[in-house]
C-alpha cells in the first residue's frame, strides 16, 4: 500500500484511474474496501507478477 497525499489531493479512485491511464500501472483504491468509501489517500498494488513486470512498473512509478 502507498499513501500518495504528498503528490496529489485527488480522491483515491480518481488517482488510481489516472495513474493507470497515464502511466500504465494499475492500482486498487483502498476506499472501495470500506462500506462508507473512506478515502485516506491510499492505493494498493498487486505484487503477484514476474520480476520483469515489477521492475518495469517501479520505473514508471518513480517518474510520477
Amino acid at each position: 500500500m502507498v499513501k500518495y497525499n504528498g503528490i496529489s489531493k485527488e480522491k483515491d479512485t480518481d488517482f488510481a484511474v489516472r495513474i493507470t491511464k497515464d502511466n500504465g500501472v494499475a492500482s486498487i483504491p483502498i476506499s472501495v474496501f470500506y462500506h462508507e468509501g473512506v478515502d485516506n489517500k491510499y492505493i494498493r498494488f498487486c505484487f503477484a507478477k514476474s520480476e520483469e513486470v515489477l521492475r518495469a512498473a517501479a520505473e514508471k512509478l518513480c517518474k510520477i
